[in-house]
């Protein structure tokens, strides 16, 4: 008898790529191809999708000065995909997070948090803009909006 192993050597059962959280595989949705969004989003977006399908949260940030450490993307070319993907009802952001920074007067910061629409939602997650508390990563605290 064959048995399917996962593929990490520890023994255990295999399971498809993409299905938990913490996997390191994301799986791009049949409908970027059956959409023709292939043909539609220029470069910049389509780093910026591959970068937010990454993320496999509901709702998570990109904060794109980051984006040349992370990535090896220019802000620009961040901000250009990040605003494509916009104007295509792919990504909104859904929320603002407050930050701690030395980059202001205030010493706050606030940077925009995203959210992406089907079909571009990892399975098992819902919708963006629910109120599961536990999917925004913060990294220095968070103000709630008022």
């Amino acid at each position: 008898m064959i048995t399917k192993l996962h593929e990490d050597g520890s023994g255990r059962p295999y399971t498809p790529p993409g299905e938990k959280r913490g996997d390191p595989y994301f799986q791009l949705p049949y409908g970027y191809w059956e959409n023709g969004w292939h043909n539609k989003l220029s470069l910049p977006g389509k780093a910026m999708l591959l970068i937010a399908l990454n993320e496999r949260k509901l709702e998570f940030t990109l904060p794109q000065e980051r984006m040349p450490e992370r990535y090896g993307i220019s802000p620009t070319s961040a901000c250009k995909g990040i605003s494509e993907l916009g104007k295509h009802g792919i990504l909104t952001q859904v929320d603002e997070e407050w930050f701690d920074t030395l980059k202001t007067r205030s010493g706050r910061g606030w940077r925009p948090v995203y959210g992406l629409w089907p079909p571009f939602i990892a399975r098992g997650l819902g919708e963006p803009g629910t109120d599961e508390q536990d999917t925004t990563e913060v990294s220095s605290g968070t103000v709630p909006k008022e």
